[in-house]
């Protein structure tokens, strides 16, 4: 039952497991008892006694709904579903008794029948209904957490084939592609053997995107190794004016990041700079401690760049929020970018 069904329920189930209860009732007594109660009987007697069972079960299912509602708040299912089993069900079966003790407790005529026996009939009854009530209970929990984690698995998927859709853009920019172009042409007549490593690089860069783009995480070693063959080419095309440091790393092999997370900040930063060789983008890679990568690069804004989308940026803490992973922290002074990065172990995760 989920909390918008209640006034539904309240209307039309509490009368028919009342009646329910009423049969109950009737049926574990022998048939001399009960023939003996009834033969007294007027019709209001019955209408009475069948407004007692409804009350009863009223008692039973409300006193279910309001002790959930109240644990909720206080003790709540999460990482303790046998200790709040019990507790629910000790709290209800105490209200129920107190509830049945105060009402046989009041004066009703002797053919009625209201003694021991019955009293000791309808706590065990009541007992019984108080589990399967809490039973239901601990079920609608279940079932709503499993819901709620499908909705999110379905939400993670949805956000997985953006960010994967968002990182194809970015790994497949024609732009890229044509200045690679130009650079290569221009190579061709003066220096041919450059021209010839530099399609090996790019070739090789693109076999790397297209291999890797779909992988959660990648080594570290292998990301490095991409990003310095990656960095041939602007230092081929920009020569001094784009410097980069790489730090040695103390990482251990299994230690990885999400591909492509380097070349997202390397991006970012050459494209929101001015640079030349007199005044050169430095670029910084460094490990402040074993689980973590910094990239940082000195502040040059373009003041031509067109507003930024973040697009990279956002790529990459997309991608750590659905691994459930530290997002990356960034950090921006007059002089400095820098963005610090946590490095993943697969076995933790």
């Amino acid at each position: 039952m989920n909390k918008h069904s209640y006034r539904s329920f309240r209307i039309y189930g509490y009368p028919s497991f009342g009646l329910l209860l009423y049969l109950i009732i009737v049926l574990i007594n022998p048939y001399e008892r009960t023939y003996n109660s009834w033969r007294f009987y007027l019709l209001r007697d019955f209408a009475l006694e069948i407004t007692f069972s409804i009350a009863y079960a009223t008692a039973l299912f409300e006193t279910g709904i309001q002790l959930t509602s109240l644990l909720n708040k206080w003790y709540s299912w999460e990482n303790r579903i046998k200790s709040r089993f019990s507790i629910q069900l000790c709290m209800q079966i105490i209200a129920i008794y107190l509830i049945v003790s105060l009402f046989f407790n009041l004066k009703f005529p002797v053919y009625f029948g209201y003694d021991d026996l019955m009293f000791r009939q309808v706590i065990i009854i009541g007992i019984i209904f108080s589990l399967l009530i809490t039973a239901v209970f601990a079920t609608e929990y279940f079932f709503y957490r499993w819901n709620d984690a499908k909705l999110k698995a379905m939400e993670m998927e949805q956000h997985t084939t953006q960010a994967q859709l968002e990182a194809l853009k970015l790994q497949l920019d024609p732009h890229f592609l044509f200045n690679n172009l130009s650079t290569v042409t221009a190579l061709i007549e003066d220096e041919p053997s450059t021209a010839i490593a530099y399609i090996t690089k790019l070739s090789s860069i693109y076999r790397y995107m297209l291999t890797n783009r779909a992988r959660n995480v990648i080594s570290l070693q292998d990301e490095i190794a991409f990003i310095k063959t990656y960095l041939f080419l602007y230092q081929i095309r920009y020569g001094a004016g784009i410097q980069v440091h790489i730090g040695e790393t103390m990482s251990a092999p299994e230690i990885s990041l999400p591909p492509l997370t380097l070349q997202l900040l390397i991006e970012n930063a050459i494209k929101h700079n001015v640079f030349s060789n007199e005044a050169p983008l430095n670029i910084h890679i460094y490990f402040p401690d074993e689980k973590s990568i910094v990239v940082e690069n000195n502040r040059q804004p373009n003041p031509r760049a067109k507003t930024s989308t973040n697009m990279g940026l956002n790529n990459i803490f997309e991608r750590y929020l659905l691994m459930n992973q530290p997002t990356p922290f960034i950090t921006v002074d007059d002089h400095f970018f820098r963005v610090k990065i946590t490095l993943i172990n697969p076995d933790n995760n």
